[in-house]
């Protein structure tokens, strides 16, 4: 074999060259081709990933109908908003009926909480200019006046309550003042739905200061609900309100009737109608068959109220102490 040294100096040249475009185009190959290689590789494996996620979910793996699926969620989201038509015979009642059933769900949820929110929202923005004004400037003397016309037109209806129901004294801190109103506000816009409906506030043998009764009547402790479990402000609050109302069967539909119309959104979340024996004094007549019907009812209802504080949701520091444990706080609604 002849060695490296005793090859003509054409072929040793060669050879070198060789080598050396062998050794330049590996180390192109490495730095451009190599990294190319790599992120096709994971390519395809998300894509092999995601053909065994699709498979297992039993959507389908055609483009076609996924886009199809994908414009009825999308419609069903953002409803369809359809084109006004050219004909001028629709009335106006037609034209609402056609806006409703053009709403998505992100619309219905807006006016579901607009809904919720707006009998004591529509009158903290009236009487406080804004909300952030309302929570900030309820006052413990507002409170108590409030507190005093309430009281006042509780005992005109022959309704006696203790100021204890409300949880809240004249040691309670600034802040939470507006809830206090808010209180107020839901047991007598309650009373009034009832007062109007015939409804009557069941009473108990009682040593209060108003008298020997007392009104069955008592405010639950607030619910908050926060959109993420770790907002460190709620976005809504629910003042629920339990009370035993007595009357018949007719005025209590009435009654429900009130607690959702156009002024009013007290939805009951609890309810327990009790049938009222017939006086012995003075028995209704029995039917045909001997039977004696009580027309008469007690209701024990438990209906909330809504208020949107419309903060916007601040996430809590590290250092901060969340009081109660993210797990035990209501997310969503």
């Amino acid at each position: 074999m002849h060695k490296f040294n005793d090859w003509p100096v054409q072929h040793r040249n060669l050879l070198l060259i060789v080598l050396f475009l062998m050794i330049a185009l590996a180390a192109i190959a490495y730095i451009r081709l190599y990294p190319r290689w790599v992120e096709y590789k994971d390519l395809s494996d998300e894509k092999t990933s995601i053909e065994e996620k699709l498979l297992k979910s039993g959507w389908p793996k055609d483009s076609e109908r996924l886009k199809a699926k994908l414009k009825l969620f999308e419609k069903e989201l953002h409803g369809s908003k359809k084109s006004k038509s050219s004909k001028g015979d629709k009335d106006e009642t037609d034209a609402k009926t056609d806006a409703k059933e053009d709403n998505g769900l992100i619309d219905e949820t807006k006016e579901v909480i607009r809904k919720a929110t707006s009998m004591f929202n529509e009158r903290a923005e009236k009487e406080y200019e804004s909300i952030e004004l309302f929570i900030q400037k309820a006052s413990q003397t507002e409170y108590k006046n409030q507190y005093d016309e309430l009281d006042s037109y509780l005992q005109g209806k022959n309704i006696y309550i203790d100021n204890t129901i409300f949880g809240m004294d004249e040691s309670t801190a600034d802040p939470l003042k507006y809830q206090m109103l808010l209180k107020l506000w839901t047991v007598k816009e309650i009373v009034e739905c009832a007062s109007l409906a015939k409804m009557i506030v069941v009473a108990i043998p009682s040593q209060s200061a108003h008298g020997k009764y007392t009104s069955m009547i008592s405010v639950k402790p607030m619910q908050s609900y926060y959109i993420n479990a770790n907002d460190a402000e709620p976005y809504l609050l629910e003042f629920p309100v339990y009370l035993e109302l007595r009357g018949t069967l007719e005025n209590f539909s009435k009654f429900t009737d009130l607690l959702f119309s156009d002024e009013r959104f007290l939805p009951l979340s609890k309810l327990e109608l009790v049938a009222v024996p017939p006086s012995m004094r003075n028995p209704p007549k029995p039917d045909k068959e001997g039977n004696i019907y009580s027309k008469h009812i007690i209701a024990r209802i438990t209906c909330s109220s809504f208020f949107l504080p419309q903060t916007p949701p601040q996430k809590k520091n590290d250092s901060s102490k969340s009081i109660g444990a993210p797990s035990d706080r209501p997310v969503g609604i």
